[in-house]
């Protein structure tokens, strides 16, 4: 079953959130954020991206920016990921979130046969 990563952005911004220690309700704003933030903002977008599978175009509409901001949020994070640490947190943050899509997928699946 497919599942529309429209209705998910919260999974990344949850886990973005919490292992970057920044307010959850922050990475939604369409304002300009402090620097941690905005780092956070970019890891939940990677996350949501990479791990959720969401399209550009998802993106940048689940978290009020434009699609050139989506990319170069990608890409930032794809460097940082140069860093045995970071790389080693965004491999586990990745693997979480797609267990819990798979979870999600498979609830739905389950409630969809009733």
């Amino acid at each position: 079953m497919f599942l529309d990563t429209m209705l998910i952005p919260g999974l990344s911004a949850a886990a973005a959130a919490a292992a970057q220690r920044a307010p959850f309700a922050d990475l939604f704003s369409p304002h300009r954020s402090r620097a941690s933030v905005a780092r956070a903002r970019q890891l939940a977008v990677y996350l949501h991206h990479v791990a959720l599978g969401a399209s550009v175009s998802a993106c940048a509409k689940a978290f009020a920016r434009d699609r050139a901001t989506v990319r170069h949020a990608c890409a930032t994070i794809e460097d940082l990921r140069d860093d045995p640490l970071f790389d080693a947190g965004a491999r586990r943050l990745e693997t979480a979130l797609a267990a819990q899509r798979d979870m999600i997928c498979v609830l739905l699946l389950e409630g969809s046969a009733q």
